[in-house]
């Protein structure tokens, strides 16, 4: 697989963890396992956490009206973990 669809297939398993918590259901024991699964893999932290923020910037430009607020939320908190990195 390349690098950088490995890098778009770890954004999306985030956004598929944040859709689960935008629905209400729990999500943090999910997203701290993936980010500390990605913090152990030397310079994968650092490019998912790019990709997140590219996704975030398209979430929040294609909703102006804040329907997915908890959502992007969700994905900055991920973005978190991986910076922590």
């Amino acid at each position: 697989m390349s690098d950088n669809r490995e890098i778009l297939d770890l954004a999306n398993r985030f956004e598929s963890i944040a859709t689960d918590g935008f629905e209400g259901r729990p999500y943090r024991p999910a997203l701290a396992a993936l980010a500390t699964g990605l913090r152990e893999r030397p310079g994968m932290a650092p490019r998912v956490a790019h990709a997140l923020g590219i996704m975030i910037q398209l979430i929040d430009e294609s909703d102006p009206e804040g329907r997915f607020a908890a959502k992007v939320a969700i994905l900055r908190e991920a973005v978190g973990m991986l910076s922590d990195a």
